[in-house]
């Protein structure tokens, strides 16, 4: 079956790391399983063996219709639909790992979509290109959806894999991260329309001094306890709050 590259389809091929996936995601017979992208199941074969239920969401309707026909006897239930679409709040992802090699045009996308729906699954183990992970983790640089994501949850790399791991074999190296949600900054997810909107006026020249950005946002200045002078890149979380609560208080 000819892969479509405006889908972003590059399947793991290599048993060697498919087995591995499957070890570092902790499932068991008594977890439920939601995976984005199975794409032709070499990894859905994997977890269905391992888990207690599985749910697919597949846009290709090719690979969702060969994967229906597999497994039409099995704990498994496939859903032809862009997950980009999918409305998480009723498919009852509370306490569900969710797994995926994902499509590198979307990886961000889907990833923001799980971490800002605040939702309580368990963790979520995906494959996304090495680039993007090292902009998700949290660093000595900090990025905008580095930011974004602590608000809900930790982010941690596993283990990198190679291009020839992969049919057809990518350009670059892909890495699996677990993504693990928490509440330690509950109290702040209310306004996090402003938090996200501040992140967007900071980071629009993140090498810039953030007395550059902050002209922009009607704060005053000389209550921070960090260094006006700095770059965005290199506040942490913490910086980002006390602008968010002036910000808030003169508003």
């Amino acid at each position: 079956m000819k892969l479509k590259k405006s889908l972003g389809q590059n399947f793991l091929k290599d048993i060697f790391f498919l087995d591995k996936i499957i070890a570092s995601s902790q499932i068991d017979k008594t977890k439920e399983v939601i995976e984005i992208g199975p794409g032709d199941g070499a990894l859905t074969e994997l977890i269905l063996q391992n888990s207690k239920h599985l749910r697919v969401f597949e846009i290709d309707e090719r690979f969702s219709a060969l994967l229906k026909k597999k497994y039409v006897n099995t704990n498994i239930k496939v859903f032809n639909e862009d997950f980009l679409d999918v409305d998480l709040n009723g498919i009852a992802i509370d306490q569900n790992i969710i797994m995926g090699n994902l499509p590198y045009n979307v990886s961000s996308q889907i990833i923001i979509k799980i971490i800002e729906s605040n939702l309580r699954y368990q963790h979520c183990i995906f494959l996304i290109q090495k680039e993007l992970a090292n902009r998700f983790i949290n660093s000595s640089k900090s990025s905008k959806i580095s930011i974004q994501s602590q608000m809900f949850c930790n982010i941690e790399a596993l283990f990198d894999i190679p291009p020839e791991a992969f049919d057809p074999a990518p350009k670059v190296n892909s890495t699996l991260i677990k993504i693990t949600p928490h509440d330690k900054y509950k109290k702040y997810i209310q306004s996090y329309s402003s938090f996200k909107k501040i992140l967007n006026i900071c980071f629009t020249n993140p090498r810039k001094k953030i007395s550059t950005a902050l002209k922009n946002i009607n704060v005053d200045t000389s209550q921070f306890s960090f260094d006006i002078n700095c770059r965005a890149e290199e506040l942490e979380i913490n910086d980002y709050f006390e602008i968010l609560v002036q910000y808030e208080s003169q508003i």
